[in-house]
């Protein structure tokens, strides 16, 4: 069971991953834009439609304000180093540093805090998509054969499911799309539980992962990974209209 993180401003533990969701829709998102640093403003920048600016720019607003107060410091001192396959953490003096993992899903985003690299994914389980298709570029032999056994109106839903786990992993090391999905194998279909099978073949390698699903709002579904031992996943809304307009 999901369960909301501790406390607002508590940093991620040992034992827990703190998963953060909101919504991306905000009619003044443009002056949200003095949380961003110069390097994200000028990113925003770049975007050709106004909708894909504003994802953006509210996401990084949400982003440097958890990390913040995960860190105990000013959203506006936040600063990223790289790390880990050139993955960014956050610098800030403790003893462990904060890792973080964002999703955006087109009005949705998912952020995902913990004290060692993670990787988050979520999806919209009733965008149009071609799973027949998609199945056979990102998912291996046996989960095309699992796809096939269960009845139509269940395989989006599952295939959703199992590509979320597998990028959620991709993401977590650093490889993101550059990976081979087709490499790794995810639990999924009617019964099973989430985590995955083998990566290469390895079901070894598979076991020194924890990867869990997630429902962080009705219609969507998430994942996330991080290598290591089972942990406790804290889900919890963000309301991205508490954010200050003005520094």
């Amino acid at each position: 069971m999901n369960r909301p993180p501790a406390a607002t401003g508590a940093p991620p533990t040992r034992e827990r991953i703190d998963l953060w969701h909101g919504s991306l829709e905000h009619a003044q998102w443009a002056e949200l834009q003095h949380f961003l640093s110069d390097e994200e403003r000028r990113r925003a920048e770049r975007f050709v439609f106004e909708r894909d600016a504003r994802r953006f720019v509210v996401s990084h607003a949400v982003l440097r304000t958890l990390l913040g107060r995960a860190a105990g410091i000013s959203p506006y001192e936040v600063a990223f180093r790289a790390e880990h396959g050139l993955k960014p953490v956050l610098k800030a003096s403790r003893d462990e540093p904060i890792h973080f993992s964002l999703s955006r899903s087109e009005e949705l985003v998912m952020i995902g805090l913990a004290s060692h690299p993670l990787g988050v994914r979520r999806d919209r389980q009733n965008k149009e998509i071609d799973t027949e298709a998609l199945a056979g570029l990102v998912l291996s032999r046996c989960e095309q054969e699992e796809l096939r056994r269960l009845k139509p109106a269940d395989r989006k839903t599952a295939f959703l499911r199992c590509w979320t786990q597998k990028e959620a992993y991709l993401k977590a090391t650093g490889q993101g799309l550059q990976g081979l999905p087709s490499a790794i194998e995810a639990w999924f279909g009617q019964g099973k539980g989430a985590g995955l099978k083998s990566i290469g073949g390895d079901s070894h390698a598979a076991a020194r992962w924890f990867v869990d699903t997630v429902m962080p709002r009705e219609g969507y579904i998430g994942a996330v990974a991080i290598r290591g031992r089972r942990r406790q996943v804290a889900l919890a809304e963000f309301d991205t209209f508490s954010l200050p307009t003005k520094a």
